[in-house]
């Protein structure tokens, strides 16, 4: 039981302080452009036998 005592998080009040607007920066966004770097390295090392799949079968839709 604390009785009224409050204790005091050792990083309050500094610059180890996580504040809400970096979280969501890290959290969410960081996450995104992460997946839409690693889609453009996965297009880029593409199999060149896919690649031809994809083509043929777009020109027989035709």
């Amino acid at each position: 039981m604390n009785l009224g005592r409050q204790h005091k998080n050792c990083i309050d009040d500094t610059v180890l302080e996580f504040p809400r607007s970096l979280f969501w920066i890290i959290h969410v966004i960081g996450p995104v452009i992460i997946f839409v770097l690693g889609m453009r390295f996965a297009i880029q090392r593409a199999p060149v036998s896919m690649v031809a799949y994809r083509l043929l079968r777009r020109l027989m839709e035709r």
